[in-house]
């Protein structure tokens, strides 16, 4: 995003203050993904209690996780977060089930849709 994108810092913020966010899909790089847009402290916190689960090889990365979603937000925002992402199209490495949680540098979003 070259140009500052006001609405889309709008819901980015909203989402932040309500804790929820809608259904979006950005096109980033030439991926096309989908998914909820969620809220950086609840993105992070869910991170770091999946990755703290016990027994998991990846829980020693839970503590960056729960320091990440203690950090005070910035304005405007670097990044968006989706939650239960999909993959629509693209020539990209990403796999086409990209997990639950996902984070894009707004740098990268050429364009946006919600619903």
């Amino acid at each position: 995003m070259t140009t500052q994108d006001d609405l889309l810092i709008d819901l980015i913020n909203r989402t932040e203050m309500e804790g929820g966010g809608p259904r979006i899909t950005v096109v980033a790089q030439g991926a096309v993904i989908t998914g909820r847009l969620a809220a950086h402290r609840r993105w992070a916190t869910d991170l770091a209690e999946l990755l703290g689960d016990a027994g998991l090889p990846d829980e020693r990365f839970a503590a960056d996780f729960a320091r990440e979603a203690g950090e005070i937000l910035e304005y405007p925002p670097a990044f968006l977060h989706l939650q239960g992402c999909q993959l629509i199209s693209g020539a990209s490495s990403l796999p086409a089930a990209l997990g639950e949680s996902f984070r894009i540098p707004l740098t990268a979003v050429s364009a946006w849709s919600v619903g």
